[in-house]
């Protein structure tokens, strides 16, 4: 009964936390006064123009002119608004933002054009409550013009000298203020002031045991969620080239706020490119697949994937070990998206810390290996490091190269690849072979898979496959945090920037050793471990490297 306990208290505390982090600022948002007349757009410009200038303003520090927006702080020093944007500190919603005990309020029209009455009260280190605003009156067109310009507020005090004073002409001024006021102004669509619909995307192709190991946790967790929630499951059946378009069908019948979770067959990019083009958040689907990108900002992954697999064996080569100059460092792999994933994650990081130029052999469909594949291999690159981004069924007779007296120096393989699966590698290669490992190693996650199993066992359900059931676990636990923040808010942009504000996670993470968030940051675990392997059928990992974070 005490590991009972435990494992609630620790489930619950962060939603506890979550609650009193963001819960309060929220307060009487459902009786809060609209700007009485809608905006027009400035003079020459159409809503969507203006709406769009207005955009890359406050998210990119782009005047309309396209020339950066400058800004002075701390009284004198010239900042450029392309780096320090708008949106960098009030947020993509213009909701605002707590972290590391500072207080940014919200700039959008609704919070803006209200009076500030009691200010905002936010919890203190001590889980306290205290004030950290004065009130003000609400603003007006005049007042936000000032504010910008001059970095005063409606009341007539300075505003902190962390604030940019723009420079901006009154076209400028106009269009900015314009687009603050539409910032967050109705709420997005799947929600309404009670209820929030949420979608799943499941493919055909997935196996029944897998579909089920990741419906039967999210079905149960909405239908004992204590607020309002709906779970729509969209099926995508066919090619991957007509998943958009049956995804936009789907949308189009039945709106939703957001995705949560969702497996496919494949690559994630037509549902990643369906969100980002309709700006729907996808919250932590499961897939190895995912969309590499640094400027996507819709879909939060656990993780890289294959590619952070890829990018920890170029990260450790090229810091854990001094190869030599002239070493040659050659990867294989199936002509397939795993592979080519794999490959990717090395060759773009070997590119910013190797010294070697990478050589990449491609693998046809119908190509086969075996022990004579991996001899000829051997004898062309000898001594080389080999990188075999290979499932199991590849590495057939890859023993044969522990009997060379040319042997490879290293190899890696990746344990995604493998599905874990560790025993396809014999003992005469484990003493040269390194695993890419992107998880906690089994003895260190064994007290968060207590809490994971404690929380399906409560809602009855037993999922058969535990590795995605964890995940679905990670998916659930995050989303539940940031949905406590958003009370009356409903905004996306806002859904997200609340995940951009959650603390670090431990327990969540349950198969990662932590989950790390931050602003634009799109996956949560971002690392991996080097690991080795012992002799015999039962083999144990053991780390050759510490966290190599990407």
């Amino acid at each position: 009964m005490k590991e009972v306990r435990i494992a609630i208290v620790n489930l619950l505390l962060p939603l506890v936390f979550s609650f009193f982090l963001f819960a309060l600022p929220a307060a009487g948002a459902a009786g809060r006064p609209e700007i009485a007349t809608p905006p027009t757009p400035p003079e020459g410009l159409s809503t969507e123009e203006a709406l769009r200038l207005g955009e890359a303003m406050y998210r990119r520090g782009t005047l309309p002119s396209g020339e950066p927006m400058i800004g002075f702080v701390q009284g004198d020093i010239e900042v450029s608004g392309q780096i320090l944007t708008c949106a960098n500190c009030h947020m993509r919603s213009g909701l605002g933002s707590y972290e590391g005990g500072v207080t940014t309020l919200p700039t959008n029209g609704d919070k803006l054009y209200s009076p500030l009455k009691n200010g905002y009260d936010l919890p203190s280190t001590s889980m306290g409550i205290r004030p950290l605003t004065a009130p003000r009156p609400a603003y007006t067109d005049e007042a936000l013009a000032a504010a910008l310009l001059e970095g005063v507020d409606p009341a007539g005090r300075e505003l902190s000298v962390t604030m940019p004073r723009y420079v901006l002409d009154d076209d400028e001024i106009e269009i900015m203020i314009f687009y603050l006021k539409h910032l967050s102004s109705t709420l997005s669509p799947g929600a309404t002031r009670d209820v929030l619909r949420l979608a799943t995307v499941v493919s055909e192709g997935v196996s029944t045991l897998d579909r089920q190991s990741m419906l039967d946790p999210l079905m149960s967790f909405i239908d004992r969620f204590p607020r309002k929630l709906i779970l729509d499951v969209w099926e995508l059946k066919g090619p991957q080239d007509t998943w958009q378009k049956q995804l936009e069908k789907q949308y189009q019948q039945q709106p939703v706020f957001a995705l949560l979770g969702g497996l496919v067959k494949g690559n994630w990019r037509p549902i990643h490119e369906f969100c980002e083009k309709n700006s729907i958040p996808s919250i932590l689907p499961i897939t190895d697949l995912p969309v590499v990108s640094e400027s996507d900002l819709y879909t939060l992954y656990l993780s890289k994937g294959y590619y952070q697999e890829g990018e920890a064996a170029a990260k450790y080569l090229a810091y854990g070990l001094e190869l030599p100059p002239d070493k040659q460092v050659i990867q294989i792999f199936r002509d397939s998206d795993e592979g080519k994933a794999l490959a990717a994650g090395f060759a773009d990081s070997w590119k910013k810390f190797g010294s070697t130029p990478v050589i990449e052999k491609t693998i046809s469909a119908s190509e086969t290996t075996g022990a004579n594949f991996w001899q000829k291999s051997a004898a062309m690159y000898p001594d080389a490091v080999m990188l075999l981004w290979l499932g199991p069924g590849d590495l057939a007779g890859i023993e044969s190269l522990g009997e060379l007296l040319e042997k490879p120096q290293m190899v890696f393989v990746s344990s995604t690849m493998l599905g874990e699966d560790f025993t396809v590698i014999p003992d005469k290669i484990r003493h040269f072979t390194n695993i890419t490992y992107p998880y906690g190693l089994p003895e260190e996650r064994a007290r968060s898979r207590v809490n994971a199993e404690q929380f399906w066992r409560g809602r009855n359900v037993h999922p058969a496959n535990k590795a995605m059931a964890e995940k679905v676990y990670s998916a659930i636990g995050l989303f539940s945090m940031a949905f406590s923040g958003l009370q009356n808010n409903r905004y996306r942009d806002f859904f997200l920037d609340l995940f951009d504000m959650l603390e670090d996670q431990t327990g969540y993470g349950v198969r990662y050793p932590r989950l790390s968030f931050g602003p634009g940051q799109r996956d949560t675990s971002k690392g991996c471990f080097i690991v080795t392997l012992s002799e015999g059928p039962q083999p144990k990992l053991t780390k050759k490297s510490e966290w190599i974070i990407y």
